[in-house]
């Protein structure tokens, strides 16, 4: 258990990493062109939806803007809220604002997950970005990760006119975000919440911030970006918006260099280069390359059966290296059942998580399909892994209550068709 919280922190670190790391790019990395001195940073304060009062970072490249303005970012920043700094866009010839979502950091208002108060907070801060003599009224796009990244499909689906988002990191499909395999992801839940009351926690509130349904009209350049190893919002997040989109559309999957940010944003606000469009995969660290897909990875199953009795097996494929995507399933046939739920965890012998997944259990004997979540791991050629059965475990939640006897079980994995990390 304890290795599935760390888990989850060190997801939440890394997206923080992408997050501010684009602040962390310091002037000399900046182009060739970039004009001497520095940055200019303004705290500002916008009226957002209802009077409601944003606190916002304002900041603009040095040197005189070019006619018509400097081309201009939204940056919605994640949890906990604290505005994104937009130092390094700068650096590139991009003017940004940030605000804290209403009801985090300094802004006022109740805490609203990305709904329809905070669109109309997103049209506010467009109009007044827009609004700036040094910026261009039209020339303007959208950034964000886990939080920030559903406020911009929040923004973008209300209608917005971006001329470019990324957006990083976080949900298309709220429902099923939240029940990725069927069963409530307690741990998401909680982070969502607060750990305090969750208004939005309604069916219509839910459907309200489940974006993809409109994304198949949504026309705006779209880069999505999203790590290998996602265990709040799994891969199939990122892959379903990215099938949608109708207009140029990219997906990162991995941690992006700064440049790819940079440079979509370059090309459809700046008249830049062009940026590609496809899926493009990180390799596993530490090998630094990419391979590029024109479409999603073509993909192939492997499964393996395993003898019944103990609740937690080791499992040896053959073949290999093998680097799942797509996600898979445990199949299990039981009897004498009296646990609400069975949670499948794979993991490698020390305890890194590899996939998991939960399915309810509604009768006392039977077979029981368990969906696994979709993310990306490099399994070495004779590697071992581990399936745990549980009821209940730190994503899941559950109770350690009741009983349940596993006759044969059914690990299934989808893999790319060819591994390439190394």
């Amino acid at each position: 258990m304890a290795s599935i919280v760390m888990g989850r922190y060190v997801g939440i670190m890394v997206r923080a990493v992408l997050a501010v790391g684009v602040a962390a790019l310091t002037c000399a990395g900046a182009s060739a062109g970039a004009p001497t001195g520095g940055p200019t940073t303004q705290d500002v304060t916008i009226t957002g939806a209802g009077g409601v009062q944003l606190a916002c970072k304002f900041v603009l490249p040095a040197g005189t803007a070019p006619d018509g303005g400097w081309p201009g970012l939204i940056l919605f920043p994640g949890f906990p809220g604290t505005p994104t700094d937009g130092t390094a866009f700068a650096n590139f010839g991009f003017a940004s604002v940030s605000c804290s979502e209403r009801g985090l950091g300094l802004s006022g208002g109740s805490f609203d997950l990305a709904g329809a108060k905070d669109a109309q907070d997103a049209q506010a801060i467009f109009g007044w970005l827009g609004a700036r003599p040094e910026v261009s009224d039209t020339q303007i796009g959208a950034y964000g990760v886990d939080l920030g990244g559903a406020e911009v499909w929040d923004a973008a689906v209300s209608g917005l006119p971006f001329k470019a988002i990324v957006a990083g990191d976080t949900w298309s499909n709220l429902g099923q975000a939240l029940k990725p395999t069927g069963v409530l992801n307690a741990s998401l839940f909680q982070v969502l919440s607060g750990g305090g009351p969750a208004p939005w926690n309604t069916t219509p509130g839910i459907a309200a911030r489940s974006y993809r349904g409109h994304l198949r009209s949504l026309a705006i350049p779209a880069l999505i970006v999203h790590l290998r190893e996602e265990y709040y919002f799994d891969l199939g997040q990122a892959t379903a918006a990215y099938q949608l989109l109708s207009g140029p559309k990219r997906l990162y999957i991995g941690a992006p260099p700064l440049d790819q940010l940079i440079a979509w944003f370059e090309q459809y606000l700046a008249g830049g280069p062009r940026a590609g469009t496809g899926v493009v995969l990180q390799h596993e660290q530490p090998d630094a390359t990419t391979t590029h897909y024109l479409q999603l990875p073509p993909t192939r199953l492997v499964s393996v059966n395993l003898p019944g009795g103990a609740l937690t097996r080791n499992v040896w494929l053959t073949g290999g290296p093998l680097e799942t995507f797509g996600g898979g399933s445990v199949t299990i046939r039981y009897t004498s059942a009296s646990w609400g739920q069975v949670v499948a965890r794979v993991s490698t012998p020390g305890g890194k998580l590899v996939t998991e997944g939960a399915a309810t259990v509604k009768h006392g004997a039977g077979v029981l399909t368990i969906p696994l979540m979709n993310e990306v791991m490099l399994l070495p050629r004779g590697k071992k892994l581990v399936v745990t059965l549980s009821s209940h475990d730190a994503t899941f939640g559950g109770t350690t209550t009741g009983k349940i006897a596993v006759g044969r079980v059914t690990l299934q994995l989808s893999v790319l068709a060819r591994a390439v990390s190394h």
